[in-house]
């Protein structure tokens, strides 16, 4: 991107990043997870998983969920055998590919929820452990890492199935861990959130103006950026978050964008793959949200004109 997404004098400078084995439930396994799973699909190429399932006797959707790398891996020694059944021989790539495996296989931290809903968002939170950009997009509400705990509670309750309320509990504190990394990582985050979502109603007003307020202090964050997209841009958005993280890990994947679309889990895509047509489209859009977003100044005048707008309805 050419222009700075931050907008601020200090927008280079970082917190100083915690211990990450201080942290409790961002797993260690999501970024290798990932890259072992892409590397192999790359190795399947074009024989189907049924191909694989008859050499392996793994199940299908067990090597769907290796491949997907949206799960721990259970056992390094299942990818010994998914490398045997395609025929890759020993070496240093294959010896490569196991110590990924080993690494995706690491023990989930204190904290962990195994639900679908709520580990995909820790699983997120881990793959922002090891990067160096995030760039978030939100529809509807203000987003998820800067959101209050009461905000945060409101906005649970309003978008969890009632046939889900169960899990409400542990999405709310799979959103805090994603928070926390946000905020004490010190990677370089800018969240850009439509102007509609100032105005909607979360709670109740006092909650919604204490969570404006909160978002004025992260405009001063030097390691957050805060951008708001003025009503006068159409966005035909049909998801409800887009995240694009930057990766620094060497030899692995660049980036990844996460989209939330209201589903029960979000969804992964990667460039150079099979939906990279999907991973294209969804990062000119976050590239073209981030350029026609309102800069530091102007998001801040507009974060005050709602709290005035809500202090005056109370």
């Amino acid at each position: 991107m050419a222009a700075d997404p931050f907008d601020s004098v200090n927008s280079n400078e970082n917190l100083e990043p915690i211990s990450r084995a201080a942290d409790q439930g961002a797993p260690e396994w999501s970024v290798p997870a990932a890259q072992l799973g892409r590397k192999l699909r790359g190795l399947r190429g074009g024989r189907t998983l049924g191909w694989l399932k008859a050499r392996t006797h793994f199940s299908v959707s067990k090597l769907s969920r290796i491949e997907n790398g949206q799960r721990r891996l259970n056992d390094p020694q299942d990818v010994a055998k998914i490398l045997d059944a395609l025929g890759m021989a020993h070496g240093p790539d294959r010896a490569a590919l196991m110590e990924l495996a080993v690494a995706a296989s690491q023990k989930n931290p204190p904290g962990f929820h195994r639900d679908s809903g709520a580990g995909a968002l820790q699983r997120l939170s881990g793959m922002v452990w090891e990067a160096s950009l995030l760039i978030a997009v939100d529809v509807n509400v203000v987003s998820g890492a800067l959101q209050t705990d009461a905000y945060m509670q409101a906005v649970t309750e309003v978008t969890v199935l009632p046939s889900r309320r169960h899990e409400a509990p542990a999405a709310i504190e799979a959103r805090k861990v994603r928070r926390r990394v946000v905020r004490e990582s010190g990677i370089r985050a800018v969240f850009c959130m439509h102007q509609s979502a100032l105005y909607r109603v979360m709670g109740d007003r006092e909650i919604t103006i204490e969570q404006l307020e909160k978002l004025l202090e992260y405009t001063e964050t030097p390691n957050i950026g805060v951008r708001i997209i003025p009503v006068e841009l159409p966005l035909a958005l049909q998801v409800t978050n887009l995240t694009l993280l930057h990766l620094d890990a060497p030899g692995g994947m660049p980036e990844l964008i996460y989209v939330e679309a209201g589903e029960r889990e979000g969804h992964y895509y990667y460039p150079g793959e099979k939906d990279a047509a999907a991973f294209e489209d969804y990062k000119e859009i976050l590239n073209s949200v981030v350029a026609r977003a309102c800069l530091r100044e102007r998001s801040r005048e507009l974060i005050r004109e709602a709290i005035e707008w809500h202090r005056a309805r109370l």
